[in-house]
């Protein structure tokens, strides 16, 4: 299990928002970066940015996902539903709402079941910070959004499953 445990602590995903020079990393399970290319900063908007980062959000925990599975495939683990009561917990799960804000509340990141993401970018946000501060606090949000998934999900096992 520990081989396992470094394995999906050693999973990195590297994604691009379609359309656009804005890049993101997720490391070490909840460790997010987020980078742009030369300029996209200066010349975009808050709007922009929200649909932007969400996209993000989608491919990165897609590609997370698809990682972790084949981790778990080289595994004896067996992660699929079984009974009613795995059917039960992963509907459930389905339906945790879970919300990352970074400490200045300029960006707020919510997701459902790691499926639909939503930003706010408070508005005037991207005059009013630097690129790098931006980056900063969006990481940070996207960071306390996965823990609070995390969090709430473990609650979750231990209702179904202890």
């Amino acid at each position: 299990m520990a081989d396992l445990a470094e394995r999906l602590d050693g999973i990195r995903v590297h994604v691009r928002a379609p359309g656009t020079e804005i890049e993101a990393e997720l490391r070490d399970r909840t460790g997010i970066t987020l980078s742009f290319g030369e300029s996209v900063y200066d010349f975009i908007d808050e709007s922009a940015l929200e649909r932007a980062l969400a996209g993000i959000a989608r491919l990165l925990w897609a590609g997370w996902q698809r990682q972790y599975r084949a981790a778990i495939d080289e595994t004896n683990l067996n992660i699929d539903l079984d009974d009613l009561r795995d059917s039960n917990f992963f509907s459930d799960r389905a339906e945790v709402e879970a919300i990352g804000e970074s400490n200045d509340a300029r960006i707020v990141i919510t997701a459902t079941g790691m499926e639909s993401f939503s930003v706010h970018i408070k508005p005037g946000t991207v005059r009013e910070i630097s690129e790098d501060q931006f980056a900063a606090n969006a990481s940070e949000a996207a960071t306390k959004l996965i823990q609070d998934f995390q969090v709430k999900v473990d609650e979750l096992k231990k209702r179904y499953y202890e």
